[in-house]
Order: structure tokens, then C-alpha cells, then sequence
């Protein structure tokens, strides 16, 4: 008797537990939640309503567990947002989720700024991303965004002007020594032979032919190599161009050389994968080339990323509604309205028409993500300036390497 009374108990109390449960869950799904989320213009003027379209959809599907959410986009420029972005979270007035690439992750961890997602992603949430790209978001063993885009950068090369030198459109170069023969001959014809803006991020400039050479800038130990041996090819490299005439004089300070290309007066240009459609839209025709080597192939490729604000008061919802954000067919919607390539695999799918698109998805597999080091944005703008002075003449390239490396130690923790 007292056994049967006992196993009566437990069951009564086991469904008080399964009521009480699902009344949490009941009241979880109807609280409100107000979550502001901060974009920027990933796309033109003409594609303003299609990107709109695409958050509304987001929003639509979380609402759907969370009927009494409100979802507030807020579009910031891309200039100067990261000093936006770090004093509205300092007054705690900033967004609950937003936007950063992976050397502005390392930054924001750093200070304290991001949401440690490890505590509401579970493993299975990361099935179907790349690896690299949830690589590239992962900073010190924590995970602090889910990718929404990739992108990857290479030399394009004006397919008109290619011919008229003499150049084989079925054998583009590989490797330095194949691009400079090639370089030279442009030259020889009146064209310069690349772009190489020195006004632009390193990212798309120094930094990919450092990896090319075998070297690095600095690691997230604070190791700094931007001055050894291989490194400095880079820069030997780069001061030879200029001084052989295969750059524009205004490389020094450029930041956009690319209507030169598209004009027809230079024979490659390095960009991403936005350059397909405005060569398309100047009725140009270009032939996607290697990123090169000197001793790696490697390049630079970003990977977007929405994160959650370690200030916001909501992390939780914050961190289900990036989830929801991109998701397989959120991802598919927001690459095709932007043009970028999805950070899923099964979201490649809409690629699958589009043959440039796909040579420069390969890409990603090759491409470094940026500097990884939390000060990797601070000291970028000095390291530019020694590239600067070593092209005016003011320095030898291991002069200028070796300032960058002083420059460096001085910002590193």
C-alpha cells in the first residue's frame, strides 16, 4: 500500500512539473521583447525595398515563437562605425545585434563588448555553416557571432587589354614572377599593371602579399613577424612596382583605382566579388585570375557576422533571433539581394547558375580572414603610413617594415 501511495505521489508530481514547465515555456513565447538591430547599407539605392523585404521576412519568423516581439533594424554607414558601434554600448545605448568582420571581433572581445554565443548556441546550431567561417568568427575558444556572408578577393583582369598586349586568356599567372613578366609588358603598351591602392585597408593590399610570401604580421600571442625575412618580400615587392612604374603614381594614397580599370587603363585589378557586376554594368569583360604566390596562394576574404552586445539585457532572444537571421533560407534571401557568397553550404545552391560567383566561392578556401589580434584595427593606420613613406622614399622596405613592427609593439597589451 504504501508503495502504490508513494508511486501515486511521484506521478502527481511529475505532472505538476510538465505543467509548471510548460506554463514557463507559455509565458517565455509571450513575454515581450524588444530587440534593436543594427545593419548597414549592404546594398545600393535600387535594392533598398529588397533588403527591407528580407529583414521583414526575418522579423515574421521569429514573431512566430515570440508573438509579442518587436524587431527594431536601425541602418548605420559603414564610416567610422566602429567608434559608432563601441560608445553607444559604452552609454548602454546601443543595439542588441550587430554587425562585424573578424579583426573587429577580436577588438570588441576584447573589450568586453560581445556576448560569449557558446552559452546559447548548441553544436548542432553550427551544422551546415563552412568551417572556415565559423573559424573566422571564433576568437580565443569562444564563439561570438554566427556568419551571415563570405567574401574573397583575387586579380581581375581586363580581358580587351590582356589581348592587346599580347597575353594568353587561357594562362593567367600563378605566381609573382608570372604576373611581373606579364606586368611589364602592360607597362610597355601604356597600361599600368595592377591597382594597388596604399590609401585603402591593408587588408586589400599589404597583408595578402605578406601571406603570399610566406610571412605574417602578428598573431593573436602578440607575436609579431611583419618585419622577418619573408614579410618583407611584401614590401620589396610592392616599393618595386612603383618604382617600375606596374602602379599609378597616386598608389601611395589611393583608395580607389578601380574606374582606371574599368576605363581600361590598367591591366588587373585586385577586388571582390563585386567586381563581377560593375564590370558588367561598364560592359567589361574580365577574366577572374590566381590571387598569386611567392611561396603560398592565399588571400584576403571577409566573413560577415551578426553578434550580440554583452550590454544588451536580452542576450538570450538576441542570440535566437541570429539564428533565425541565418538560418538556410534567411542566408539564401540575404546573399542574393547583397550579392555575397553564403556562409552554408546548402545555401551555395544559389550559385549554382552563376560560374564567376562559384570560382570566387572556391576562393574562400584559401583566404585569411584579416588579423586576427585585438589591436589588429588600432595599428593598422601606422603600419600604413611606413608603406606610405617607404613609396615617397623616405624609407628602404626593411626600414619600413621594421617601423611597422615598432609601431605594432607599441599597441600590443
Amino acid at each position: 500500500m504504501k508503495k502504490a501511495i508513494r508511486n501515486t505521489i511521484i506521478v502527481l508530481l511529475s505532472l505538476l512539473v510538465l505543467a509548471g514547465c510548460g506554463k514557463k515555456a507559455e509565458e517565455t513565447n509571450n513575454e515581450d521583447v524588444e530587440l534593436t538591430v543594427w545593419v548597414h547599407p549592404y546594398v545600393g539605392a535600387e535594392k533598398k525595398e529588397a533588403i527591407e523585404a528580407v529583414y521583414a521576412k526575418m522579423t515574421e519568423e521569429f514573431k512566430k515563437d515570440n508573438p509579442n516581439a518587436k524587431i527594431t533594424f536601425e541602418e548605420i554607414p559603414w564610416a567610422d562605425r566602429e567608434t559608432k558601434i563601441t560608445t553607444a554600448l559604452a552609454a548602454k545605448e546601443g543595439p542588441d545585434v550587430f554587425y562585424l568582420i573578424p579583426d573587429q571581433i577580436s577588438q570588441f572581445a576584447e573589450k568586453g563588448l560581445l556576448a560569449d554565443l557558446n552559452e546559447h548556441i548548441t553544436k548542432d546550431d553550427l551544422n551546415g555553416f563552412t568551417e572556415t567561417s565559423v573559424s573566422a568568427v571564433t576568437y580565443k575558444d569562444k564563439l561570438y557571432g554566427l556568419p551571415i556572408l563570405r567574401e574573397s578577393q583575387t586579380l581581375f583582369y581586363n580581358k580587351a587589354v590582356l589581348e592587346d598586349i599580347g597575353g594568353d586568356v587561357n594562362n593567367l599567372p600563378t605566381t609573382w614572377d608570372e604576373f611581373n613578366e606579364l606586368g611589364k609588358k602592360a607597362v610597355a603598351k601604356g597600361y599600368y599593371a595592377r591597382t594597388y591602392e596604399g590609401g585603402n585597408t591593408l587588408n586589400t593590399s599589404l597583408y595578402p602579399l605578406v601571406w603570399q610570401a610566406g610571412g605574417d604580421i602578428v598573431n593573436d600571442k602578440n607575436e609579431i613577424s611583419i618585419n622577418n625575412e619573408k614579410s618583407v618580400k611584401a614590401f620589396e615587392q610592392i616599393n618595386e612596382w612603383y618604382k617600375d612604374g606596374l602602379i599609378a603614381k597616386d598608389s601611395i594614397t589611393s583608395d580607389d583605382q578601380g574606374s582606371m580599370f574599368l576605363e581600361g587603363k590598367i591591366l588587373a585589378t585586385w577586388s571582390a566579388n563585386n567586381m563581377i557586376n560593375l564590370a558588367k554594368e561598364n560592359d567589361v569583360e574580365v577574366l577572374i585570375g590566381s590571387p598569386l604566390k611567392q611561396e603560398v596562394e592565399v588571400t584576403y576574404g571577409t566573413t560577415g557576422a551578426f553578434v550580440v552586445a554583452s550590454t544588451s539585457t536580452n542576450q538570450a532572444k538576441a542570440a535566437e533571433f541570429v539564428k533565425v537571421m541565418t538560418n538556410e533560407d534567411n542566408m539564401r534571401e540575404f546573399n542574393t539581394v547583397t550579392g555575397h557568397i553564403p556562409a552554408r553550404e546548402a545555401a551555395m545552391d544559389i550559385l549554382k547558375d552563376n560560374p564567376a560567383m562559384l570560382q570566387m566561392a572556391e576562393l574562400t578556401k584559401i583566404a585569411k580572414p584579416g588579423v586576427i589580434n585585438s589591436e589588429a584595427r588600432v595599428f593598422m593606420p601606422d603600419v600604413q603610413a611606413a608603406v606610405q613613406a617607404m613609396l615617397e622614399g623616405k624609407l628602404t622596405p626593411q626600414q619600413a617594415a621594421d617601423k611597422a613592427a615598432e609601431d605594432i609593439q607599441s599597441y600590443l597589451k
